[in-house]
């Protein structure tokens, strides 16, 4: 397995991830905001974008981008706002290994931090056996609440 930086060349193929990974992570949640979430953060032009801009690591498995991970500055501070594997790659630790890759990039005595939505509970145990803890719920008005976290780096 290996992981790398992104490129906009990326996008096609994180397109495909997603096809896979939103609705097994969101539909047992709120399948409103599973299509949502793939209409507009996963769309192939915006991630281009997100590419050429934010730092993205890709992991890959047999020439396939199995997991990604982003990160960028936000109310002056470094937040994560994805994770994702695909299932039939997870249990390898390929997400531990993307959130690694984050880190590294986040400046020492700077936290790091992230969100997932209410509901996603193996989100929220994966995060915190990784030294993350919650910091507040963000109430939004169509979707379930944001569960914020941080770890200090």
């Amino acid at each position: 397995m290996l992981i790398r930086r992104g490129s906009p060349d990326d996008a096609p193929a994180l397109r495909v991830l997603a096809e896979a990974v939103v609705p097994a992570t969101y539909d047992p949640i709120d399948p409103d905001f599973a299509v949502h979430t793939l209409e507009t953060w996963w769309d192939v032009d915006r991630m281009r974008v997100s590419l050429a801009q934010l730092w993205h690591g890709v992991a890959e498995l047999d020439d396939r981008i199995v997991g990604v991970a982003n990160l960028g500055r936000s109310d002056d501070r470094w937040v994560m706002w994805k994770l994702y594997v695909h299932p039939d790659a997870q249990g390898r630790s390929i997400g531990r290994r993307l959130l690694e890759a984050a880190l590294e990039q986040v400046p020492a005595g700077e936290a790091l931090w992230l969100e997932h939505v209410d509901g996603n509970d193996r989100a929220h145990a994966f995060y915190k056996a990784l030294g993350f803890e919650t910091s507040h719920r963000e109430p939004q008005e169509r979707f379930p609440d944001l569960i914020w976290m941080k770890r200090d780096h």
